[in-house]
């Protein structure tokens, strides 16, 4: 499920410099960066809209920490930017798309949640189908309850859905597992639901989503929650962008990104340090050079 990383990782180990791998990941960090400006200007804000989009991924804490850990997440966000701008362009399919889709996808596992609903979108637009949204949202639904479905997934991956771990690490329901033999997070969702009931089960999938936006958390030190305080402000520049640019044909695809990856961590679990909200940063970023964008021209115009 992370062959692609662990494959980028083996010629740094292998001559025992496993710093030149954080070097190329803040290198690629870079590049990507760069990507997230051209999607931004792609989609067509006020100017200055891709070089703040620019700014804010280098300058983002929560999201460039990564770079300097050999953990998959740098990796494979830089990965799923640089897929996400050569997919967006106009025009065919590139061999270079393919390359960074099989990439993304031997990444980390949500890298499907990226692929497949990118492919199905630039089906329908080179096709020049002219579909309607709710008819794109419906096969993207149908991708990720693909993802829900995979089997072979191990028990202890499970036990976080099975348990009802808001925060992985912290069960509410201990001991669950004992009457659990399923192999997928479906099958795990579904045990749940009737152990526990609908009720709990919908609050559970909110908590567990909205965890992802709440970068405070309680065992944290007061010092680093002060630290991550501003990011709250880019959620709402992302806001603003995204609405001021709806009418985009690419802003849909990267809303039902952001829905779809948000989604997954609804019905799993949320991680104690915020690496799950890694893959939600780009699609972020770009609606916040967008939004930081327009508030800029609003206060000109004042």
């Amino acid at each position: 499920m992370y062959a692609a990383y662990v494959l980028f990782l083996v010629p740094f180990i292998a001559v025992g410099a496993p710093w030149l791998a954080v070097l190329v990941q803040a290198m690629l960090a870079v590049v990507a960066a760069h990507a997230l400006a051209r999607i931004a200007d792609r989609i067509g804000g006020p100017l200055g809209s891709g070089d703040a989009a620019f700014a804010l991924a280098l300058m983002c804490y929560p999201f460039q920490q990564w770079v300097l850990a050999l953990y998959t997440e740098s990796f494979f966000a830089s990965l799923a930017v640089l897929f996400l701008e050569r997919i967006t362009r106009p025009g065919p399919v590139q061999r270079m798309v393919w390359a960074l889709a099989a990439l993304l996808l031997f990444a980390r596992p949500v890298g499907l949640l990226f692929v497949f609903p990118a492919f199905i979108w630039k089906f329908a637009a080179l096709r020049k189908l002219g579909l309607p949204g709710w008819s794109l949202n419906c096969a993207y639904a149908v991708v990720l309850l693909l993802a829900l479905c995979v089997p072979a997934v191990g028990k202890d991956k499970l036990a976080a859905i099975v348990e009802a771990h808001v925060i992985c690490g912290f069960p509410e329901k201990p001991g669950a597992m004992e009457h659990f033999d399923g192999n997928s997070v479906m099958s795990a969702q579904k045990h749940l639901f009737a152990m526990n009931g609908p009720r709990y089960a919908a609050g559970l999938f909110v908590r567990r989503a909205l965890s992802v936006f709440t970068l405070g958390r309680a065992y944290y030190s007061a010092q680093h929650n002060v630290l991550l305080l501003p990011f709250y402000l880019l959620f709402a520049l992302a806001a603003i962008g995204a609405w001021h640019s709806r009418v985009q044909r690419i802003v849909g695809l990267l809303l039902a990104l952001l829905v779809l990856n948000t989604a997954i961590i609804g019905f799993t679990h949320d991680e104690w340090s915020g690496r799950f909200l890694v893959p939600l940063w780009p699609p972020i970023l770009v609606f916040a050079g967008l939004g930081a964008s327009w508030l800029m021209v609003r206060v000109r115009r004042v």
